[in-house]
């Protein structure tokens, strides 16, 4: 039995990996390393957050992404390739000494004196903690009035990576916040004819270094009161990076204010939208950029009866709670089950949606095991 699992090897994992070695805590974290920032991201784009706030963390934060960058001869500017930040957390963990085990968690169970998790190579491991720590895999919100589509016709944009396959093609992009500009800049760079429909009545464009801004807001949070933290959340709808304006003005038709009433199939294998404003479009295909909504219940491998055992909170946006509610130190009210990045967004803001909230995290969870350790 180690002290910890860590389940997921992205930022927040390795991170959570590098606290746990500092603090000679054993171990295993698992999943495939930077799995969502290689696969699941279009690796032609950048990241929104400046590069003076993108770190993952270890204790004493020799490891930083400018220290990366002398070392290795790289130059760093604002916006940051991501396939930089993935060469990055590949030389940090190696720098740290993270040891990954490769392997999908299929179950999490509560068992005595702790947790057990089944993988899909037939592993059986046990911990005293487990943390969750996986992305937003799970979660992708498409609206109702799409659901029936076909995937020929209808899109999420966490299932795109390569938009060259729409070259020559009129395709729409639902929704107004990083997604769906980011979409919008890579269909037009691979020649399609694009179209963004979104509800605001303008672009929700946010200058600055973003991240040192939710990085203070880590801190902050989760003693705020319940009216201004959804004050905070209302703030960081829909935003998109400044950068991002001129790889889309001008070059993707914009009709803001309007929402799809109706959806359906069309002549010629096309898709036919009704819009809230009485006008019509007929499309190649449509990809919504819809966001995502977290519900801890379609996590896969946390065992039914412990999802039912683990307390809840709102989101607005779900008809019922949703969220794990988490303490201070992010463990749920399964003590010893502890949750990270967009699971613990709830309980603790919207800084851990992204790389703003890893060391809080780290400097939360990985001391409260730590002193609460039975010596072996």
């Amino acid at each position: 039995m180690v002290d910890l699992i860590i389940i997921g090897s992205g930022p927040y994992g390795i991170s959570l990996a590098a606290h746990a070695a500092a603090h000679h805590l054993s171990y295993v974290l698992l999943g495939e390393p930077m799995h969502f920032w290689q696969r699941q991201m279009p690796q032609n784009m950048f990241i929104r957050t400046h590069p003076a706030s993108i770190q993952l963390s270890d204790l004493h934060e020799n490891y930083t992404l400018e220290h990366f960058a002398e070392e290795t001869g790289r130059t760093i500017a604002y916006p940051l390739p991501r396939p930089v930040f993935v060469q990055y957390a590949f030389w940090f963990a190696e720098r740290t000494g993270v040891r990954f085990t490769p392997d999908l968690a299929v179950r999490l169970s509560r068992t005595p004196g702790g947790y057990t998790v089944q993988t899909r190579q037939g592993q059986q491991l046990s911990a005293r903690h487990a943390v969750v720590a996986t992305g937003l895999q799970h979660y992708e919100y498409v609206p109702e009035v799409l659901r029936g589509l076909p995937s020929a016709l209808l899109s999420h944009t966490f299932d795109l990576t390569d938009f060259t396959r729409f070259s020559g093609r009129q395709v729409a992009v639902l929704g107004s916040g990083q997604s769906a500009w980011e979409a919008a800049a890579l269909l037009h760079q691979a020649g399609s004819v694009v179209e963004l429909l979104y509800r605001r009545e303008a672009p929700n464009y946010r200058e600055g270094n973003s991240g040192a801004e939710l990085i203070a807001l880590s801190e902050a949070f989760y003693a705020w009161p319940a009216d201004k933290k959804r004050e905070r959340w209302a703030q960081q709808a829909g935003s998109v990076a400044e950068f991002l304006r001129p790889l889309v003005e001008g070059k993707a038709k914009e009709t803001p204010g309007v929402r799809i009433d109706r959806a359906e199939a069309a002549a010629a294998g096309r898709l036919k939208l009704s819009l809230s404003n009485g006008e019509e479009r007929i499309v190649d295909h449509l990809i919504a950029a819809t966001g995502y909504r977290i519900d801890v219940d379609k996590v896969p491998f946390i065992e039914p009866g412990l999802a039912a055992a683990i307390e809840r909170e709102s989101d607005e946006t779900a008809a019922s709670p949703a969220y794990p509610r988490l303490n201070e130190w992010f463990e749920s009210s399964e003590p010893g089950l502890y949750f990270a990045g967009p699971l613990a967004s709830r309980s603790h803001g919207p800084a851990f949606r992204f790389i703003a909230g890893l060391r809080k995290t780290c400097l939360s969870i990985i001391p409260r095991i730590a002193g609460t350790r039975v010596p072996r």
